[in-house]
């Protein structure tokens, strides 16, 4: 806080952002190697702000909604750097940070100007007290966070269509589209693709295959530990509280999405 509500790190995000952009729509290495330098130091603050606050209420901070929106874009940046590692060859690179810088940013500053995101540190209620807070809770935010991630990379793909971009698409989903992006896959595409550059919408397309398809495991997960957790602290699996009834309500929608 004496980093002005985490400002600077939003503020970092946010620069990558723009930079990682730059490299996307001009192909400047230079923008992609500051982009990347600016999200890893942005990445560096937050982790340590989450340690922190872990520190001081002496609990992984995920128990009110302060927490879970700043720890779930955390989750969210982890992923992100996991999945450039992985796509770091492919058309793809680029993409995930920057998703994951837009969610970050938005989410911090969020915290910063919502007087409804309380950042005191308060005890928890004692039946959260329990090992499924660790793991249902963090399983749940994290499939938040690579939603948000998922409407970057979509928004990214309308605006490019309602300018005249032509109609590209992922031949393949998921993990698939990056393989068939890198010419190694066995999908039609793939040899055509290691001959030229993909069209930039079928890249946006198959980043947000690959963190839809993420986010609908992760929140398909979420939703049975959580009926788990409440049948165990509350005697039934299900009672159409809100969280449950909307998490169910965004999983019906990535059904149809990922399947359709």
């Amino acid at each position: 806080f004496k980093l002005s509500h985490l400002t600077w790190v939003w503020v970092l995000y946010l620069l990558s952002v723009i930079l990682l952009l730059m490299n996307v729509a001009y192909k400047w290495d230079g923008a992609r190697a500051a982009g990347l330098g600016a999200f890893a130091v942005a990445f560096v603050l937050h982790t340590g702000a989450v340690i922190l606050r872990w520190y001081v209420s002496g609990r992984w901070p995920n128990s009110n909604m302060f927490e879970a929106v700043t720890t779930s874009v955390w989750f969210g940046a982890v992923l992100a750097i996991v999945l450039e590692l992985l796509a770091r060859k492919t058309a793809m690179r680029n993409l995930f940070a920057l998703t994951a810088g837009v969610a970050s940013g938005a989410a911090l500053m969020s915290a910063h100007y919502l007087p409804q995101l309380d950042a005191n540190i308060r005890n928890m209620m004692p039946v959260l007290h329990d090992i499924w807070l660790y793991i249902h809770t963090n399983v749940i935010i994290a499939s938040y966070a690579l939603i948000a991630m998922a409407a970057v990379t979509a928004t990214l793909y309308l605006l490019g269509r309602f300018f005249g971009a032509p109609a590209a698409y992922a031949r393949l989903g998921g993990t698939d589209a990056v393989m068939d992006l890198t010419g190694s896959g066995s999908g039609p595409g793939a040899t055509t693709a290691a001959k030229k550059a993909a069209p930039l919408g079928e890249v946006l397309d198959g980043a947000t295959l690959v963190l839809m398809e993420l986010s609908f495991v992760l929140l398909w997960a979420g939703i049975v530990m959580g009926a788990i957790w409440a049948d165990h602290s509350w005697g039934r699996p299900w009672g159409w509280d809100p969280k449950e009834v909307f998490a169910l309500n965004t999983f019906l929608v990535f059904l149809i999405l990922v399947h359709v």
